[in-house]
């Protein structure tokens, strides 16, 4: 049997981007909020512990320089990993799905007979398996 891969990994089905946008929301909603209460957390420290506004603000430039550094390399390069993983893994059950569709729909038509064949890693093989079942009946 042929080695068949699917090596185009963003197939642009709605399920796939569904998830793609579930996993990149659930990295970069919560992210902001870390972001937000690092600044609140920081403003806030500073004006308690000091009393002279000028005093405030002569301090709290260089830790404030710090902290964007700090976001603007980690943040990005944290929501580009997590991107690459979520297509991945969206790319696991978006492609068996894809493949499902267009399979049953070639039987439906009469263009195709026989079993639906899947990768033997593919996540909705055991699906796969029982809907073979059915159809070999």
């Amino acid at each position: 049997m042929k080695n068949r891969k699917r090596t185009k990994k963003y197939l642009g089905t709605r399920i796939q981007k569904k998830l793609l946008l579930l996993v990149f929301a659930s990295a970069a909603i919560p992210m902001t909020v870390v972001a937000i209460s690092l600044y609140y957390l920081i403003f806030n420290m500073l004006a308690w512990q000091l009393v002279i506004p000028e005093a405030i603000a002569f301090n709290l430039m260089p830790v404030l320089r710090k902290v964007n550094l700090l976001l603007l390399i980690s943040i990005p390069l944290i929501l580009l990993i997590v991107w690459i993983i979520a297509l991945e893994l969206s790319h696991r059950l978006a492609g068996p799905v894809y493949r499902i569709e267009r399979e049953l729909e070639e039987i439906s038509e009469g263009k195709k007979s026989g079993p639906l064949k899947l990768r033997r890693k593919d996540e909705l093989k055991p699906l796969v398996d029982k809907i073979n079942k059915i159809i070999c009946k």
